[in-house]
């Protein structure tokens, strides 16, 4: 074995402080107080502590011979070589490699807590060759007589077990199907027969090709009469289809496939991409052909001064212009501008979002899609856009009842709007919008464009206009809140909160992303504001609480620390805008009366789920149900009316990992089912 290295604890043997950890090699729980052993093991990505039960965890453990000159000792680094003898454990489908001598050292302490394990029973033991076995029975302190007995029963082998060699393909042929009851002398005859038919095939095959370097080489002379007779034919046969060009014939003759490039409604990334001239290939000046000036560096100095030998200087940079910090939000409110349209798409945008005055959906009043309804729909190329760059953590419909306009948030603090039933159906024809006048705006926008583009930007930006998608960038981070808000007779106002600490309503009158309030510290991560956006709460990380005045633009009270850990949701009951649901990463939901928030308050009432609560929304019709979401795998729906008393609960996986969007599972419009995404990348509909 090689040179090792430092020697490192491998193996832990700990008290369980509590009974949430679980034994990963029999998914039992172990119980608080027991004993355990943890073996750091890859897992998920990265190197983590797994722990077992005692007896599992040895029961796993084995003895091999190394078949390679590949494997270390994970506590001394020494590298095994091909037929050492080395202790194997199992961790969670990994294996860690020691010498017996480190396995010994590293299991004393387990082993004097394995109640019902016997040394003996280790898999792996029974291989073990006189010498070999004598050093575990050492190390590990088996008695003479455990051990004589031991080998009496299971005498040692003289030689280390070889490994088997691989399998070798072979044809499947009548011989192989030869009979036990069979003599010897038929079944070499059945095999050599097999070989000759397997051999004559191969021959068959590369008679017309030239021999080739290697073990698949075939001589021209070993063939039989037969199988160069068999070649001939088939090498005749190829000159005379090829002098007929019958290949290239039927290569034209055959159907083409008629290849349609991929169509992508909304955002693009190839959008915006002016074309980029490929630079000229670094080369050196000795490829170049070009003779060396002989120039070194002499000296390099602190201030970005480089003296050379010939006593030139140079200064590669200025210590001077640093690169200032970016703000965490825009500073003051910002235009409806967006990142992928023109300015005629964006005032048509804006001409919708001000025409659309109807009655708001809050209160579940209304003729909307039952649960019975929702589960026949389906989905149509039509009806797929690409509304925002980076993943999607909220999305709003807007509030009126005779045009669906969509709001995605993402986590990069942009949002996203769709014009569903504006957009144009047909390829490259029609306008976004109906109305005369704001076709006519679009028209002498795209007219004055071109006088600053060129062409090809110019039809770069058109192919945009047909999808009636708009992305913005009001935030520079993770949005955590997004509503449309708006009385009757209003046009709906959207209001967002982002973890940049500032919250923002677009108003279509004034085609302004105004800034309502801002906190240089506090990180908002859950939002919810009344129906008419005069005012609303913020929740952050935290666990605290804040209300703001949408007319004053401003904080109405000092931050109330309401939870342990962060908010996940605020939600405002639509008929009762007095109360307030937050759900919390303490397992915790509750329920707020906002006229009687203090610091130290209490809530109405609150119930916990036995793992983090990512959600908690009120059902639109008043009826003050309340459906929750947890990483426990379940959705609940609970009864605020009755101190927040168990209706039903429904299983459902919510564990989405590090790259997925946390599920919140949602109210249908009728209130009669709840809608959640799935890990099987679809959307279920439990009623």
């Amino acid at each position: 074995m090689a040179e090792a290295e430092p020697s490192r604890s491998i193996v832990t043997l700990d008290v369980a402080k509590s009974n949430r950890s679980t034994c990963k090699a029999t998914g039992e729980k172990i119980e608080k107080g027991e004993h355990r052993v943890g073996v750091e093991a890859y897992s998920g990505g990265h190197i983590s502590m797994t722990w077992q039960k005692v007896v599992p965890f040895l029961e796993g453990c084995s003895l091999e011979y190394s078949k390679t000159n590949t494997g270390a000792d994970k506590k001394t680094g020494q590298k095994f070589s091909k037929g050492d003898l080395r202790f194997v454990m199992t961790v969670k489908g990994s294996r860690v490699l020691l010498s017996v001598k480190s396995a010994a050292e590293e299991l004393k302490p387990v082993l004097a807590k394995a109640n019902g394990f016997s040394l003996l029973s280790l898999k792996g033991l029974e291989i073990l060759q006189e010498g070999d076995r004598e050093e575990y029975f050492n190390q590990f302190g088996v008695s003479k007589s455990d051990a004589k007995a031991y080998n009496k029963e299971h005498p040692p082998p003289a030689e280390q077990p070889a490994s088997p060699p691989p399998a070798k393909k072979r044809k499947t042929t009548k011989a192989k199907a030869v009979k036990d009851e069979d003599s010897e002398e038929d079944q070499e005859r059945a095999s050599e027969e097999e070989e000759e038919h397997e051999e004559a095939a191969d021959h068959a095959e590369t008679a017309c090709e030239q021999p080739k370097i290697g073990k698949k080489a075939v001589k021209v002379e070993e063939m039989s009469a037969y199988e160069l007779e068999r070649a001939e034919h088939i090498a005749r046969n190829k000159e005379r289809m090829a002098a007929l060009h019958l290949p290239s014939l039927a290569n034209s003759m055959a159907p083409k496939k008629e290849v349609r490039p991929a169509k992508q409604r909304g955002i693009s990334s190839k959008r915006h991409k002016a074309p980029v001239e490929e630079a000229p290939r670094r080369a050196s000046l000795r490829q170049r052909g070009v003779q060396a000036d002989g120039a070194a560096v002499d000296t390099e100095g602190r201030g970005g001064h480089i003296t050379l030998v010939n006593g030139e200087a140079i200064r590669y940079s200025d210590p001077s212009e640093t690169v200032q910090p970016r703000e965490r939000h825009p500073p003051s409110a910002t235009d409806f501008s967006s990142l992928n349209g023109r300015p005629g798409s964006d005032a048509a945008f804006l001409d919708l979002l001000k025409a659309q005055t109807g009655p708001t959906l809050a209160g579940g009043k209304g003729n909307h899609p039952t649960h019975a309804q929702l589960s026949k729909l389906d989905l149509q190329e039509n009806d797929v856009a690409k509304v925002t760059k980076n993943g999607i953590v909220h999305l709003a419909f807007h509030p009126c009842t005779d045009t669906l306009i969509l709001a995605a948030a993402d986590k990069s603090g942009h949002v996203g709007l769709w014009s569903v039933d504006g957009s144009a159906t047909k390829e490259n024809e029609g306008q976004n919008y109906e109305n005369d006048g704001q076709a006519e705006g679009q028209q002498q926008s795209v007219k004055g464009d071109q006088s600053d583009k060129g062409e090809g930007e110019d039809l770069e930006m058109r192919e945009g206009d047909d999808d009636g998608v708009l992305e913005l960038a009001p935030h520079y981070q993770y949005i955590s809140g997004l509503r449309w808000a708006g009385g009757r007779g209003i046009c709906a106002k959207l209001v967002t909160a982002s973890y940049d600490g500032s919250v923002r309503m677009l108003d279509p009158s004034t085609a302004t992303f105004e800034l309502l309030v801002t906190d240089p510290e506090a990180e908002y991560s859950a939002m919810d504001c009344l129906a008419d956006a005069s005012s609303g709460f913020v929740g952050d990380n935290e666990g605290n609480l804040q209300g703001f005045d949408a007319r004053q633009k401003q904080l109405t009270q000092t931050a109330l620390n309401i939870h342990d850990k962060k908010i996940n949701t605020v939600n405002i009951e639509p008929g009762q805008e007095h109360l307030m649901a937050t759900a919390c990463s303490d397992n915790s939901i509750c329920i707020w009366d906002v006229r009687k928030l203090s610091q130290g308050g209490k809530p109405v009432s609150s119930v916990s789920h036995s793992l983090t609560c990512q959600s908690a929304y009120f059902a639109p019709d008043g009826s003050q149900r309340v459906v929750s979401t947890s990483r426990d795998d379940t959705l609940r729906i609970w009864d605020a009316r009755q101190d927040l008393i168990q209706l039903a609960s429904m299983k459902h996986y919510n564990n989405t990992g590090r790259w997925v969007v946390p599920f919140r599972g949602v109210w249908g419009p009728a209130s009669d089912t709840v809608i959640v995404g799935s890990m099987k990348r679809t959307v279920c509909s439990e009623c």
